[in-house]
C-alpha cells in the first residue's frame, strides 16, 4: 500500500524546479508574442490619472410655500431649496461631479476636499477611507470641520469618484457596476400637511395629478394631526387611487410608542406597504423591536443613518423590512453598497431614501433592491424639474438610468449660476 507520505516525498524541491523550469520554457515564446497570452495592459488614463481640483458649488432657492411633515417643514422654517455639486477635476481632463445636501457645505468650505488632491481617484476605498479617518483624531477640530458636516462632505466627492471611473471606463454607473438596465419602480412624496389646513378637494386633485402621471405609488405624511384624522386623510387617498396601486407612510418620528401601535391597527385596513420612522428621536431604532410586535405593517427606516455601523445597529433590531439609506446625504455610494450588502443578508429590501438619479445606478446591481423615492411637485422639489438639462425620465411610475458614461446627468449652468455660489 503506498501511502501519501511516501508520495509527497517523491516531490523533492529538485523536481519542483525541474517541473517550473519546463513550464517557462514552454511558455516562454507565447509571451514573448504577447497577444497569445491574451493578457489587455492597464489603459493609460487609469495608471496616470490624478486628482487636481475640487470646486464646489452651493444652490439655494426659496421655496413659495411650508412643506410640513409631523416634526418640521420641508427646507426649514424660512424653507428653501438645497443642493451642494462638487466638481471634481483630473490631470487627464476627465471630470466627475457629485451631489450633496446642505449638511456637507461647512467643511467643503473650509477645505475638506482638498484631501482629495494628487488620489487617484480609482482609489476609491483608500480615498473613502482616509476621509472619513477624519471623523477620528485631532483633525476635525483643528480644521473647524465638525463630524455631521464630513459625513455629508464625502456624499458628493465620493459620487464624484465614481462618475469619473465610469467615465473613464466609457461606461454608464450602472453599468460600471455590473448591473443591468431593468426598469426600476419608484412611488412619488407627497400629500404634506397645508397651513392652511385639511382640504379634501386639494387632497384628491393632489393624488389625482400623480395618478396622470403615471405612479402607481404614492408615500403620504401622517403624525402631524390627529390619529383619527390621519385615518381620514387615508381613507380618502385610498379610495382615489383604488386597490391596485401601492401606499406608504412616513411619520416622520412624529409618534410615541402607544400612539404608532393604535394608529398602525385604524390604518391597517388601507393596505399600506409600509410604515416609515414611526417613533420619536429618542426611541427610533430600540422602540421599534416594541413596536413589531404589535404593528400590522411592516417597518421602514434608515434615512438618517449616516454610516454602516448605524444602519447595522438598526437593521440588527429585526424590526425592519426596508431600509433607507441615502448615498446622497451621507457617506457616497461606496458606503451604501456595504449597507446594501449587510441588509440582504437580512433579508432586508433597499429603498433609499430621495436622488432617484444616483441611486437608480445602485439598485440595478443588487439583489434586494425595491423601489426608488421621488417628487412630482415643482413647488416642493423645484431642481429636480430646473437643475438638470439631461436626467432620466420616469414613465409609467419606472426610471430606466441613462445609456450614457458615468452617473450621465448634465446640469442647467444658467440655473447653477442663478442659485449657486462657490464656496471652494
Amino acid at each position: 500500500m503506498v501511502t501519501w507520505s511516501k508520495e509527497i516525498k517523491k516531490y523533492t524541491r529538485r523536481n519542483f524546479l525541474q517541473i517550473s523550469a519546463t513550464t517557462a520554457v514552454l511558455l516562454a515564446p507565447a509571451a514573448a508574442m504577447g497577444a497569445a497570452l491574451n493578457v489587455p495592459s492597464t489603459p493609460k488614463a487609469i495608471k496616470k490619472l490624478k486628482i487636481t481640483k475640487v470646486e464646489v458649488t452651493y444652490l439655494k432657492k426659496p421655496l413659495k410655500n411650508r412643506y410640513w411633515t409631523a416634526t418640521k417643514s420641508i427646507g426649514g422654517f424660512d424653507p428653501h431649496a438645497k443642493r451642494v455639486i462638487v466638481k471634481v477635476h483630473t490631470d487627464g481632463g476627465v471630470y466627475g461631479t457629485g451631489e450633496g445636501r446642505d449638511s456637507g457645505v461647512l467643511a467643503l468650505s473650509k477645505g475638506f476636499g482638498d484631501l482629495l488632491i494628487g488620489e487617484n481617484p480609482f482609489e476609491v476605498q483608500h480615498i473613502w477611507q482616509k476621509m472619513f479617518k477624519m471623523t477620528t483624531g485631532r483633525t476635525w477640530s483643528i480644521k473647524g470641520w465638525e463630524h455631521n458636516s464630513m459625513i455629508g462632505a464625502m456624499a458628493p466627492l465620493d459620487a464624484a469618484l465614481w462618475d469619473i471611473m465610469s467615465k473613464t471606463a466609457g461606461l454608464p454607473l450602472y453599468k460600471y457596476l455590473g448591473g443591468r438596465n431593468d426598469p426600476i419602480d419608484c412611488y412619488v412624496t407627497g400629500c404634506y400637511y397645508s397651513e392652511e389646513g385639511f382640504n379634501e378637494k386639494k387632497l384628491v386633485a393632489e393624488v389625482t395629478k400623480y395618478i396622470d402621471m403615471g405612479y402607481k405609488a404614492l408615500k403620504i405624511k401622517v403624525g402631524g394631526v390627529s390619529i383619527d384624522d390621519d385615518v381620514k386623510r387615508a381613507r380618502i387617498i385610498r379610495e382615489t387611487v383604488g386597490d391596485d396601486f401601492r401606499l406608504m407612510m412616513d411619520t416622520n418620528k412624529g409618534w410615541n410608542l402607544q400612539q404608532s401601535i393604535e394608529a398602525s391597527h385604524k390604518l391597517e385596513p388601507y393596505n399600506f406597504t409600509w410604515l416609515e420612522e414611526p417613533l420619536h428621536w429618542y426611541n427610533a431604532v430600540e422602540g421599534l423591536k416594541r413596536l413589531k410586535r404589535d404593528c400590522p405593517i411592516p417597518l421602514a427606516s434608515g434615512e438618517n443613518e449616516n454610516n454602516r455601523y448605524g444602519a447595522r445597529r438598526l437593521v440588527e433590531t429585526g424590526a425592519i423590512d426596508f431600509l433607507q439609506f441615502d448615498c446622497q446625504k451621507y457617506c457616497g455610494p461606496t458606503e451604501w453598497l456595504k449597507v446594501a450588502g449587510m441588509a440582504a443578508s437580512h433579508g432586508v429590501l433597499m429603498a433609499p431614501h430621495h436622488e432617484p438619479q444616483l441611486h437608480g445606478h445602485l439598485m440595478t446591481a443588487i439583489p434586494n433592491g425595491y423601489i426608488l423615492e421621488t417628487f412630482g411637485n415643482p413647488d416642493r422639489d423645484p431642481f429636480w424639474f430646473e437643475l438638470y438639462t439631461r436626467k432620466p425620465e420616469i414613465i409609467n411610475g419606472q426610471m430606466t438610468m441613462l445609456n450614457v458614461p458615468g452617473i450621465g446627468v448634465e446640469f442647467d449652468q444658467k440655473v447653477m449660476k442663478k442659485y449657486g455660489t462657490k464656496i471652494a
